[in-house]
């Protein structure tokens, strides 16, 4: 590449319906077969998140991320029932890499235990160009790819199958240049150092483009359609023992591949246009991505932290008709919108921990309609806190909770455990990261070909699934996983995901906002404290813990999170909680929601016991103890209660009418509200201490509970959920206890 910098912009004529950067990565790869290349392709209606499309002028500085070696023995630990590998898994290595003429020289290896640390790294060898006003790009920041393995480093335990030891985890190269299509204004801007000229660029988007199709190779493999099933009543079981809510599994389809990947990925986005489409290539690696997401992963600018995921799915119909019939129906579904609902309260856990408390707000829900399906859509944003930076912000959302599930910690050791295999760059994220110009924008890598290339020999492979909840029927959500890889099979081979399917409509693309649930906004108390209460919170490794800590936090209490586990089973766990009370003198203690069973946190259990007992104590006297969920069935079980699977079956994601008797947490609310619940598991009978105070209307079921004497109180529901609106209310009224 030629190191001359121009900066131009120009409007473009006559380049007809394909993005004309592909003309000019086109002529790029014909001048430069052995270079690394990334394309951004924006496809579909233009808006907020499909106005550009990109490619990077990459600089002479890349970083490696590999696997590290694991010398340990694998444990047999079963997260179908509820087992983890807590132990810490080793650091993931970097190699920083300059270009040394046609080829890479590796400059120092690092290695570092968590993913944020390891961007961090990255992050200081950003240099800050000029910024491009529309788009706020910039020469020096970074792009590339965090292939999903990476999540290892943002968990909180360790995977059995993980990647072979050395191997590419993920690649971000630094930039010096830019080319951007900005489709709103038909113009092409180029920023920092080029390989073309302004003019050179706009004789190129003149040009056309060719691909081929081949037919499949023999050698073309998948999970079969039964095993596939079998999987899902695997998980649906576990999900009914209460050890998850939800899991994201994914089939693999796997073959030799003879067509160019650049021609699979021509095919892909003229025949399945989408907003986050990438093309990614690395010879030496010899590695390629080809996607046409419409998943956005986090979008950053201006300290404003947006996430859109993607849960709820429904195949397009040819006929008009049945085309709008199947939207509504997605719409009206139970099983989709209260999967929906737990993804939205995932993100906004995901995105409290690194925002401003109180700035989180599930900001829009739409239905997007693709080419090939219909998709329900939300946005979560929030606002960065000062003390934290853009590393934080990815390393809180990778990997997205729309292709793993929740809580996301258990569904990630039962993709593991199921799959068999990494997943690569599936389900990771490919995009751009500018720390210094505060801008990011990831995407979630799913309709995509990965192909690896070895001594010749192209192999590629597709992944694909859904969200598995209990009510889920395993042969519509095999099917499901087939037509969500059938625009990729089509254009790597040519061949549907399975050859007994109607083949899919490729429709025109929509998006329509739909009505959503309110979200719980606190009555906060304007009187002046005198200082500022402590609450500790007890993590039970769930994915919504960040949300009652923020709700707790708007109410102006300071909130100290803890483990409710130990990784040493012989921890004295009576001492540790004394040590915790001694040390932070809290006003009150919540014990957190979490999967499985109250038995699997020993800190948990240990809480609940004392406090029964009458052995939470500080100098005001009693502690006041508050369970939510899991922490419900532990102060229940602690006080004698059973515990055992619902009745009526679990409940994740979907509003319940919830009747009181006006007392304790409910004391001056009305009888009756809506609120949110995520279990498998309900008490069905009370100890000597506890006293049932609320129910679900229509079952009978407990829903709530007040210690006779002790200021302790527990609900199975989730008040700090968006769709518990009244919620807000049960955790004021908690705290007015610890004032």
């Amino acid at each position: 590449m030629t190191k001359n910098t121009i900066t131009g912009i120009f409007k473009m004529e006559d380049v007809g319906e394909l993005n004309p950067l592909l003309y000019v990565l086109e002529e790029l790869r014909a001048d430069h077969t052995e270079n690394d290349e990334i394309l951004f392709h924006s496809g579909g209606p233009i808006g907020k998140t499909s106005r550009f499309s990109m490619i990077p002028v990459l600089d002479d500085l890349r970083v490696i991320f590999r696997q590290p070696r694991d010398n340990t023995a694998p444990t047999d630990r079963n997260p179908l029932i509820g087992e983890l590998d807590l132990r810490l898994t080793p650091p993931v290595l970097l190699e920083f890499q300059v270009r040394s003429g046609s080829g890479w020289t590796t400059t120092r290896n690092e290695s570092h235990v968590k993913l944020e640390a390891a961007l961090q790294s990255v992050s200081e060898l950003e240099v800050l160009g000029s910024v491009d006003p529309s788009s706020g790009l910039s020469p020096g920041g970074f792009v590339g790819v965090l292939g999903y393995d990476l999540g290892q480093w943002t968990s909180q335990m360790r995977m059995r199958n993980t990647p072979e030891h050395n191997e590419v985890l993920g690649v971000l190269w630094r930039t010096k240049g830019w080319i951007i299509h900005d489709r709103k204004e038909s113009s092409i801007t180029t920023l920092g150092h080029s390989p073309m000229s302004a003019e050179e660029v706009r004789l190129c988007v003149k040009g056309t483009t060719e691909t081929m199709r081949f037919d499949a190779p023999s050698t073309l493999e998948s999970e079969n359609r039964e095993n596939h099933k079998q999987k899902i009543m695997d998980i649906i079981e576990s999900i009914k023992d209460g050890h998850v809510y939800q899991v994201n599994y994914g089939r693999n389809w796997k073959g030799e591949l003879d067509q160019d990947p650049w021609d699979c990925f021509l095919n892909l986005v003229e025949a399945n246009p989408a907003p986050y489409s990438t093309w990614m290539r690395s010879p030496d690696l010899g590695w390629t991505i080809v996607s046409a997401s419409p998943e956005q992963l986090l979008s950053f600018r201006n300290g404003k932290i947006t996430t859109s995921p993607i849960k709820g799915t429904a195949p397009r119909r040819a006929l008009e008709t049945e085309d709008q019939r199947g939207k509504e129906d997605l719409i009206e579904s139970k099983k989709d919108l209260a999967e929906h609902m737990m993804l939205v309260d995932l993100e906004r856990h995901d995105l409290s921990s690194v925002c401003i408390p109180g700035s989180v707000r599930w900001a829009e829900f739409r239905i997007e309609s693709h080419p090939n399906v219909h998709h329900l859509v939300s946005e979560v944003s929030g606002e960065l806190k000062p003390s934290c930076c853009v590393t934080s912000a990815i390393s809180s959302l990778f990997p997205g909770g729309s292709i793993t599930g929740c809580p996301k910690v258990m569904s990630m050791a039962i993709i593991n455990h199921l799959e068999r295999m990494p997943r690569g760059a599936w389900t990771g994220s490919i995009g751009h990261i500018h720390k210094l110009n505060n801008l990011v924008e990831l995407n979630i890598l799913i309709r995509t070909l990965e192909v690896h290339e070895k001594a010749g020999v192209r192999t590629g492979r597709v992944m694909a699934g859904g969200g598995i909840v209990h009510s889920s029927n395993p042969e519509l959500e095999a099917q499901e996983a087939e037509w969500k890889a059938d625009a990729v099979l089509r254009a790597a081979w040519n061949v549907p995901a399975s050859i007994s399917n109607d083949t899919l409509p490729s429709l025109s693309m929509s998006s329509k906002t739909l009505a959503r649930q309110s979200e719980i906004r606190p009555n906060i108390s304007k009187k002046e404290k005198s200082r500022k209460k402590k609450i500790i919170l007890i993590d039970n490794m769930d994915s919504f813990t960040h949300n009652i800590r923020d709700a707790i936090v708007k109410l102006g209490f300071e909130v100290i999170i803890v483990n409710g586990w130990s990784e040493h089973p012989d921890e004295d766990v009576a001492a540790w909680v004394s040590d915790v009370i001694g040390k932070h003198s809290p006003d009150g203690i919540v014990i957190g929601p979490g999967p499985s069973r109250p038995e699997s946190y020993n800190r948990t259990t240990a809480l609940a016991n004392m406090g029964i007992n009458g052995e939470l104590i500080s100098g005001k006297g009693q502690i006041p103890l508050l369970g939510i969920c899991l922490g419900h069935q532990a102060i229940c079980l602690a006080d004698g209660s059973n515990l055992t699977r619902s009745p009526n079956g679990p409940v994740h994601g979907s509003t319940v009418s919830v009747e009181n008797d006006g007392t304790g947490l409910f004391s001056e609310l009305a009888e009756r509200h809506s609120m949110m619940r995520y279990n498998s598991l309900v008490i069905l009978d009370v100890g000597e201490s506890m006293v049932p105070n609320a129910w679900e209307g229509g079952t009978g079921l407990i829903m709530g509970a007040r210690h006779r004497y002790y200021p302790i109180h527990g609900v199975q529901f989730h008040p700090e959920s968006a769709g518990s609106p009244d919620g807000m209310a049960i955790i004021e009224n908690f705290l007015s206890l610890c004032d």
